[in-house]
C-alpha cells in the first residue's frame, strides 16, 4: 500500500505537461519493445503459418488432381474389365462349341477297329430285336465327298459300306431301323429292300475321316 501511495504521490506531484510526457514516453518504449522484438518474431511465425500453409493447399491441390486422375483410370479399367468379361465369356462360349465339335469330329474319325466293331453291333442289335441273321457283308472305300456345287469336303476321306440280310417282324425291322437315328457316327440308311414279307435287306454306309 505504501508502495501504491507514494507512486500515487509522485503523479500529483507532477504537473500535467510532464504526466503526458511520461506517458508518451511509456508507450514509445513499448512500441520500440513491440516493433525491435515482439513484431519480427509475430512476422516470422505469421511468414512460416503462411508458407505451410501455402504449401499444404498446393499438395491438396495436387492430391485432388492425383484422385480425379486415378477415378478416371479405375473407371477406364473397370470398362475395360467389363468388355474383357464379355470377351472372356464370348470365348467360352465359342470353347465349349469347338469342345463339342471336336467330340464330334473324334466319333467320326476313322478307326478300322471301332468300325469293325459298328459291323459286329449291327448283328447284335439285330439280335436284340427279334431278327434273325442272314448274311452281313462289308466293305470300306476312299471317298471325295462334294457339294451341291461340286466343291469338295476334303475332310470326309472314307466310306463303309454295311449289308445285312435279316429275317423277322417288319415291325422288329423298323424298330431295328430307329435305333440308328440317334448314332453320333456319321451313318445312313444308304438302301433299304424288303424281299418278301419277313425278309428284309438294309445297306448302312459309314463316313469318317483320316488323317
Amino acid at each position: 500500500m505504501k508502495v501504491l501511495s507514494s507512486i500515487d504521490n509522485y503523479f500529483y506531484n507532477k504537473s500535467k505537461k510532464e504526466f503526458i510526457y511520461f506517458i508518451l514516453l511509456i508507450i514509445i518504449v513499448i512500441g520500440f519493445i513491440v516493433y525491435y522484438f515482439i513484431y519480427p518474431l509475430a512476422s516470422n511465425y505469421y511468414k512460416k503459418q503462411y508458407t505451410q500453409f501455402q504449401n499444404l493447399s498446393t499438395k491438396l491441390r495436387n492430391l485432388e488432381i492425383s484422385n480425379n486422375v486415378l477415378k478416371t483410370k479405375i473407371s477406364f479399367l473397370n470398362k475395360k474389365i467389363k468388355q474383357q468379361n464379355l470377351q472372356l465369356a464370348s470365348l467360352k462360349k465359342k470353347k465349349m462349341f469347338y469342345d463339342e465339335l471336336a467330340n464330334l469330329l473324334d466319333f467320326v474319325k476313322f478307326d478300322q477297329y471301332k468300325w469293325a466293331k459298328l459291323v459286329q453291333n449291327t448283328v447284335l442289335d439285330a439280335k436284340q430285336k427279334g431278327m434273325r441273321v442272314k448274311n452281313v457283308e462289308n466293305k470300306i472305300y476312299d471317298v471325295n465327298i462334294t457339294t451341291k456345287n461340286d466343291k469338295k469336303l476334303p475332310s470326309i476321306t472314307k466310306r463303309m459300306d454295311i449289308g445285312i440280310e435279316l429275317e423277322g417282324k417288319y415291325k422288329n425291322f423298323i424298330y431295328y431301323l430307329y435305333n440308328y437315328e440317334d448314332k453320333k457316327e456319321l451313318i445312313r440308311v444308304n438302301k433299304m429292300k424288303i424281299t418278301s414279307p419277313s425278309t428284309f435287306y438294309v445297306k448302312f454306309s459309314v463316313y469318317g475321316y483320316d488323317k
